[in-house]
């Protein structure tokens, strides 16, 4: 392989990272009482929920008009009094997009890396350990418990859940046309781990892992994670890819994945770390 043939892989695969990333997103922005603008030069979402990471820039391709586009968006979500998040993902421009985000006060919070793995080199499936099990979540009743981990690990308020459930429905969890899929593993009938996948244009997106702190060190993001690939990689799925976290790079590593390019989230206020 030729470096001209090496570049254009490594090229497909942080496009792959992206069209994840942007599809789960969008998601968003299309729950009820959402709205997902979908401009020629940005994409960006809000929902009716007032914390992170629930409004947010997930896309921009700006030209010289960049500080134009941020001042009004900015604007936006300030007149909401919401705080939001900006993505400077891989091919946004102009490449001094943080510079003008920062001038306006929305600063970086977390830089994430992009990772991918050819899921031909998938380690084995493993077993969950004793007294876990795998299910995947499929109807809303299943989809309840699980939203009560997404809730707590954001701070939902209390008020907002009815909310933020619809717009997790919005999902279609256990809809065969729907590209996304998502399991827990269970202890005493309870969730304890969950992770959800976004299959879209051969590429299977790992989002959402996460452990109850009662339940870490027992490997079961590694299980659910394996477990994921291994059904996209069943239905012809090739490239695997996900965003991590500094603390987790290290699992999926592990795994095979390797980082291919940064993604930095920008926050207005507050705190934001995946």
């Amino acid at each position: 392989m030729d470096s001209g043939s090496t570049e254009e892989l490594l090229q497909q695969k942080v496009r792959a990272t992206e069209e994840n990333f942007w599809a789960v997103y969008s998601q968003f922005g299309r729950g009820p009482g959402c709205q997902l603008h979908d401009e020629s030069d940005v994409v960006w979402f809000e929902t009716p929920l007032t914390n992170l990471p629930y409004n947010g820039v997930i896309r921009a391709h700006l030209a010289e008009d960049a500080p134009v586009v941020v001042d009004r968006i900015v604007s936006h979500f300030r007149l909401r009094n919401v705080p939001f998040f900006w993505v400077v993902h891989p091919s946004a421009t102009p490449r001094d997009l943080p510079r003008i985000l920062e001038e306006r006060g929305v600063k970086l919070a977390e830089t994430l890396p992009g990772m991918t793995m050819d899921l031909a080199d998938l380690p084995t499936r493993e077993e969950c350990p004793f007294g876990f099990e795998i299910r995947e979540v499929n109807s809303p009743d299943q989809l309840r418990p699980i939203q009560e981990m997404i809730v707590e690990r954001w701070d939902v308020p209390e008020n907002d859940r009815d909310v933020h459930f619809g717009i997790t429905l919005s999902f279609g969890l256990g809809d065969p046309s729907s590209p996304y899929r998502a399991w827990a593993a269970y202890e005493d009938g309870e969730p304890v781990c969950k992770v959800l996948l976004n299959m879209i244009d051969g590429s299977a997106g790992i989002h959402g892992v996460a452990t109850k702190p009662a339940a870490r060190g027992r490997g079961l993001a590694r299980v659910l994670t394996l477990h994921a690939l291994h059904y996209a990689r069943e239905r012809g799925h090739r490239l695997g890819m996900l965003h991590s976290s500094a603390m987790a790079r290290s699992l999926y590593e592990k795994i095979g994945f390797r980082a291919v390019a940064d993604f930095s989230i920008h926050v207005s206020s507050g705190d934001l770390h995946v």
